[in-house]
């Protein structure tokens, strides 16, 4: 019996930029993904005998048997390596909200693969792994590296970026509301106009730490999708504008959750602000890491 805590991290999107439905349904991306502190925590315990993945979840909400992405992640492992399926059982805590454009569910599946991985010897490297990721879904491949970069393609294309903001971020995730990855790209498929990020100039200003200079470049497709369809978004947004003026919100991924960056000084006014005058919603302060 082996023991293993891992702590699996969430990202934010700086800047996404989805292009039209292709042949085969699914949509080609550009965005730069930056993992934050924030982390659900896996105690993963192996077994040696044969048998199956158990999940236990502190979320009540996901469900724990196959159509969780850690059992996807557990069959694609055993079949693409040929081994036999050993006994494993993880008890997952999750602080990374659900339904959030956070990454949570991906970080997760990125996390246990690589871990999988580990302890069956380094099967695959990180190339190979992070074409495994891919069948698991568009986002784990970035987990596999997780550190800042620029992701394209259907998130096969995995390229470092370097990262010198210093600034700590606020995330407001709405707590009655989210929304379905599903439903951003069917609002996203009607929009009859697109503005896009400028990812060239995204870079250079994450390289020169120019937080002023990189959130006028910031652009979501997936939003500006979202706005036109979801009433519950557009309120949020609004509501944010309004609270703390002369601040810019992002929406991460898919959404629901919002950021903006804040400078140590500006740090716990706005989060006082954000808790007294914003309903129902969850605060959380962090960081991107490198």
């Amino acid at each position: 019996m082996n023991k293993y805590k891992i702590f699996s991290n969430a990202k934010i999107n700086i800047g996404l930029n989805v292009f039209q439905k292709e042949s085969d349904g699914y949509h080609n991306i550009d965005s730069i993904m930056a993992p934050i502190n924030l982390a659900d925590e896996m105690d993963i315990t192996f077994y040696s005998d044969l048998g199956d993945l158990k999940i236990e979840c502190s979320d009540r909400n996901i469900p724990t048997d196959e159509r969780n992405i850690l059992y996807k992640t557990y069959k694609a492992f055993f079949e693409e390596s040929k081994k036999e399926k050993r006994k494993i059982d993880i008890i997952l805590k999750k602080n990374i909200p659900s339904e959030a454009g956070l990454g949570g569910g991906s970080s997760n599946a990125g996390f246990f693969l690589k871990l999988l991985n580990e302890h069956y010897g380094n099967i695959y490297n990180e190339s190979e792994l992070e074409e495994l990721a891919m069948k698991i879904g568009s986002d784990v491949p970035f987990f596999i590296k997780n550190k800042t970069a620029r992701v394209g393609g259907k998130g096969n294309k995995v390229d470092l970026v370097e990262n010198n903001l210093k600034d700590s971020i606020i995330l407001i995730k709405p707590l009655d509301f989210g929304v379905s990855t599903k439903e951003a790209y069917n609002s996203f498929d009607n929009l009859k106009e697109v503005k896009y990020a400028d990812f060239n100039k995204i870079i250079k200003n994450l390289k020169e730490g120019n937080r002023i200079a990189l959130e006028n470049n910031i652009e979501n497709s997936l939003e500006q999708g979202i706005l036109e369809t979801d009433i519950n978004i557009k309120m949020l947004k609004m509501t944010l504008n309004s609270v703390v003026s002369g601040k810019k919100f992002f929406m991460s991924g898919s959404g629901s959750t919002y950021y903006t960056f804040v400078t140590e000084l500006e740090k716990s006014q706005i989060e006082t602000r954000l808790k007294t005058f914003v309903d129902n919603v969850k605060i959380i302060i962090c960081k991107t890491i490198n």
